[in-house]
């Protein structure tokens, strides 16, 4: 059997063939020498020297989509090292050249590099949105599978969405429905919410916690949200009573009185919860937002304000 060439024998030979494309052929088979080169770097973990020769290639990448696919590989190389800094910057780029003139299929690939971005500085809101435009155009599986895309789609939109939207563009969404027929636990866990059947959903939130701990991209992020899933269910609850005893939604989540009263008292004090508890009496409080009052506090903040500005600028006009 031969032996497999070293990484040194191996690069010599890339560089022989990128110096005799140089010499007897044309830009074209420069390019495509030199990205074997940086393939072959980037398989042995030559990383810095994969980017170099990646970068080198983009004066010979004639068209807009031709420097995209190479910003794509560069992008790969940054998402395994975490360089979140650097993989924003050729994210930028990528924009840029997009904006020029880019396809409607690298466009899609760009949703799935910048909603993993995303993730990964905790920008939620704007995960959710690009992940649920990428479900029904998913052409990323360099990486990332699909069935991750429908999984974070699924855990972002729960905590971004209103119910009505999450059931309309999630829940009943086909291309979702048929992944999570493999995923029980993901699609007990939507369910249960909508449905709100509070005791199932905290069985399955455990699980779901658990897993969050393991994942790539969200396990440094668990805590937080956690704590945005609880404040979602919690208020999704109580927007349901004016006065409820903390008996029953203990029950109502299947855990003991003492665990809601100490997440109410945390996220309360906190200020995400908009109730109070009357522990005396054993009765949570909803506290409603008036959006009628707000929109009127408001306004009037806003007509003091003017009114201050244009007594000043009177002022000013009489001096």
């Amino acid at each position: 059997m031969e032996q497999e060439k070293t990484f040194e024998e191996q690069l010599e030979a890339a560089e022989n063939k990128i110096k005799d494309c140089q010499e007897n052929l044309g830009d074209v088979e420069v390019r495509d020498a030199m990205l074997e080169k940086a393939s072959l770097q980037q398989k042995y973990n030559k990383f810095e020297d994969a980017i170099k020769t990646y970068i080198d290639t983009l004066p010979k990448s004639v068209g807009i989509g031709k420097k995209m696919d190479v910003h794509f590989l560069i992008l790969q190389i940054y998402l395994k090292q975490r360089n979140l800094e650097k993989f924003k910057e050729h994210l930028n780029q990528q924009q840029t050249l997009l904006d020029q003139g880019g396809d409607w299929e690298r466009k899609n690939r760009l949703k799935v590099y910048e909603g993993i971005y995303c993730l990964m500085i905790r920008d939620i809101t704007k995960a959710c949105k690009l992940f649920l435009d990428s479900v029904a155009t998913f052409n990323s599986s360099e990486i990332i599978s699909y069935n991750e895309v429908v999984s974070y789609t699924v855990l972002t939109s729960i905590i971004c969405l209103d119910r009505q939207t999450l059931k309309k563009k999630v829940h009943q969404n086909p291309e979702v429905v048929g992944v999570l027929r493999e995923n029980q636990v993901l699609k007990s866990f939507l369910e249960s919410f909508l449905m709100c059947d509070y005791k199932t959903l905290f069985q399955k939130f455990a699980i779901v916690n658990e897993n969050l701990s393991h994942d790539q991209y969200l396990s440094i992020h668990r805590k937080y949200l956690i704590r945005e899933f609880r404040v979602v269910f919690y208020s999704q609850f109580l927007e349901s009573y004016k006065t409820v005893t903390l008996n029953n939604m203990a029950k109502a989540f299947g855990v003991s009185v003492q665990f809601i009263d100490r997440e109410l008292s945390e996220l309360i004090s906190s200020r995400r919860i908009n109730c109070k508890i009357d522990k005396v009496a054993g009765i949570i409080e909803s506290s409603r937002a008036d959006d009628r009052n707000q929109l009127y506090n408001n306004l009037i903040k806003q007509g003091d304000y003017l009114l201050n500005r244009v007594q000043k600028l009177s002022r000013l006009t009489d001096l």
